[in-house]
């Protein structure tokens, strides 16, 4: 039962919210079906195998007979009372994340409309005209609050309509405004996110933006920044200039961006930097450590409280060629504990131990650290990468044999789940790795020749490593 729906969502609960549950559960106004004792004693079962949840306590004849004690085993008894209770627990889950704090606004816009519908319209406009204020004077500009302001123009609008007293602009002209803005940040976002992707993976090319945003980027801090990603994803990569001129973009209107909103811009700022290094641009890298020591330390890199996996690695990643290798260390074992989806926390931390070793030239220690092939792609990749790194330098026998494998796994797998230009990353630099490999040392000829074949290739994997190496050679 470990891998069931219903304990993988109660698995996802905090411990606070595991007990408050049970108190969920207790309430005759939603658990109040024929089995609802049942349903009580299925939850105390599966709660009381936290935190570890162990297959032993959650074996399936054990939990039955636990749960219908005294009552012979009948087929699909047990899994149709863990789809009751999965359904009671995503009530519970959905009430806690609308009635949370940031809800609030929404809630209250809501709560106007349930007044004006129900007749009760001079309750409801007073709560709006509370509301307007709150509109107006948030400082903090974010996708969100443009989301809201556009319902609270909405719901003014429509109570007008309802009482309209033929005079007034029914508040159509602030209903739009709200609209354009909400409309013009949120689009440009979306084209953002295309842009980003497609550095990623191929994809149409599309015309996403529009002359009407210039009207609104005096008004929107928040639209006038997006604006300046969507023109840096436009370029093939950024320049240092580029990135720099954001930077300071993102320092001077810090106080005009909500928190979340910061949080996605530096994501972008991060991303740009990773393309401009793998451009070949390595003083980049110290950069982006930096950066990521000031997200880290303002909680940027954090969701509810856990780090995920890709910045887990790819801080290490950029610590690393930084040459931090003792923050790079501290890190890992500091935030082994608070990853995302904490059953594989095992594999990162040991990934990022060998990453460590790697860079420390501990190439023996770091091959016995190396975790076994992950069913994530990405990962999967980023193991084989780093152990034909390794094989590399320990001039190891076993390099062809190695290269030519992972060659046949990416060209078999290639088709069914690769972008092509991840798959022409991979084979450049299988082939680069190949002809390292093969040269002999203090062949200067040979050193430039194989420096200019990288730098010419547009898609390659490893670029900065596979460059130090050829200069290694002269």
């Amino acid at each position: 039962m470990t891998n069931t729906y219903v304990v993988e969502v109660i698995k996802a609960l905090k411990p606070a919210e595991r007990q408050e549950m049970a108190f969920f559960l207790d309430s005759p106004l939603y658990n109040k079906g024929g089995n609802s004792k049942e349903l009580v004693r299925l939850y105390q079962v599966i709660l009381n195998a936290s935190p570890e949840f162990s297959d032993n306590l959650l074996d399936k004849g054990k939990v039955y007979f636990d749960v219908f004690p005294d009552q012979k085993m009948v087929p699909g008894k047990l899994e149709k009372l863990m789809a009751d209770l999965n359904k009671l627990l995503r009530v519970y889950c959905l009430t806690q994340q609308y009635f949370s704090e940031s809800k609030e606004d929404v809630q209250q816009v809501d709560w106007a409309r349930w007044l004006r519908e129900r007749g009760l319209s001079n309750r409801a406009h007073q709560l709006m005209v509370k509301l307007k204020p709150q509109e107006a004077n948030d400082p903090k500009e974010s996708l969100d609050l443009h989301r809201t302001n556009l319902l609270i123009a909405e719901e003014v609008h429509l109570w007008e309509l309802n009482y309209n007293q033929a005079k007034g602009d029914l508040h159509i002209p602030d209903l739009i405004y709200c609209l354009d803005l909400y409309y013009h940040n949120y689009r440009t976002e979306l084209a953002n996110r295309y842009l980003l992707q497609q550095k990623a993976t191929e994809l149409p090319v599309g015309d996403f933006f529009e002359t009407g945003v210039q009207v609104y980027q005096d008004t929107s801090i928040l639209l006038q920044i997006s604006k300046k990603i969507f023109e840096l994803l436009k370029g093939d990569p950024p320049t240092g200039e580029d990135i720099q001129f954001l930077m300071e973009l993102l320092s001077s209107h810090e106080e005009s961006l909500s928190f979340e909103t910061l949080d996605h811009f530096y994501a972008y700022l991060r991303n740009f930097c990773t393309l401009v290094i793998n451009a070949g641009y390595a003083d980049f890298i110290p950069v982006l450590h930096q950066i990521n020591k000031d997200n880290l330390e303002r909680g940027f890199l954090f969701f509810l409280g856990k780090i995920p996996p890709h910045a887990y690695l790819n801080l290490v990643q950029i610590a690393t060629r930084a040459k931090e290798y003792a923050w790079a260390r501290k890190f890992t074992e500091d935030y082994k504990g608070m990853i995302v989806g904490g059953d594989e926390a095992e594999f990162f931390y040991r990934l990022n131990m060998a990453q460590c070793l790697f860079s420390l030239g501990q190439f023996e220690e770091a091959l016995d650290y190396l975790p076994e092939a992950s069913s994530n792609t990405h990962y999967h990749h980023i193991i084989r990468r780093l152990e034909l790194k390794i094989y590399y330098e320990l001039r190891s026998e076993l390099l062809e044999y190695k290269l030519d494998a992972f060659r046949k796994f990416i060209e078999r797998t290639a088709p069914k789940s690769l972008a092509a230009n991840i798959r022409t990353m991979h084979l450049n630099f299988l082939k680069t790795l190949l002809q390292l490999s093969q040269s002999p040392m203090k062949d200067r000829d040979r050193s430039a020749r194989l420096v200019k074949r990288i730098e010419e290739k547009k898609f390659v994997a490893e670029r900065a490593w596979l460059m130090e190496k050829a200069r290694e050679l002269g």
